[in-house]
């Protein structure tokens, strides 16, 4: 599953809110990347989140797969305030 959103939370990765969103993506069994131009990581990792430089107004998009990937992109386009 993929889904494209517009991070509209002022913050949304920044060190404290990075470390929130992974461990709540932790939490799903599903496999969840983050993608940003022409970087993807983990979206469970606190280091790949932040090395991807988001900030409000960008776009992203998400790819999960797994058994809970539908709860687990929902989960974290609410998160970054989309």
């Amino acid at each position: 599953m993929e889904l494209t959103v517009k991070v509209s939370r002022e913050g949304a990765l920044m060190s404290r809110e990075a470390a929130k969103i992974a461990e709540k993506m932790s939490a799903y069994s599903s496999r969840i990347l983050l993608k940003h131009g022409d970087k993807t990581v983990n979206a469970k990792s606190l280091i790949g989140l932040l090395s991807l430089g988001i900030a409000e107004g960008m776009a992203v998009t998400i790819v999960a797969s797994g058994e809970d990937e539908a709860k687990a992109a929902v989960a974290l386009s609410s998160m970054l305030g989309a």
